[in-house]
């Protein structure tokens, strides 16, 4: 048979025993908490950076559009002076010519 008071300090050390078991439960259960919302910041967080990428990429392929239009349009504008620029010429000539012609 058990001493007097035996079963009594058995309850109690496996009241104490679930205490613990609880407190570490309930520990546990905060950690796992903690790391559902930090995996769901994670998911969060790779959903903006894919969004972001695909921003970047839009304004890279507007940017590479507005590279060839400037380059095209200069190049136009380049030759319209050319052109202009000789016809001026050759229209001063044309004068000069003439007034050569009047002098003689």
């Amino acid at each position: 048979m058990s001493a007097p008071g035996a079963e009594g300090s058995g309850s109690a050390g496996m009241s104490g025993s679930n205490r613990k078991l609880q407190h570490t439960q309930a520990q546990v259960d905060e950690v796992v908490d903690i790391m559902r919302v930090n995996v769901d910041k994670v998911l969060e967080r790779d959903q903006k950076l894919s969004e972001l990428d695909d921003r970047a990429d839009a304004l890279q392929a507007g940017a590479s559009q507005f590279e060839t239009s400037a380059a095209k349009l200069k190049r136009k504008y380049w030759w319209k002076n050319c052109k202009s620029g000789r016809s001026h010429k050759d229209r001063n000539l044309v004068m000069i010519g003439s007034k050569d012609q009047d002098m003689k």
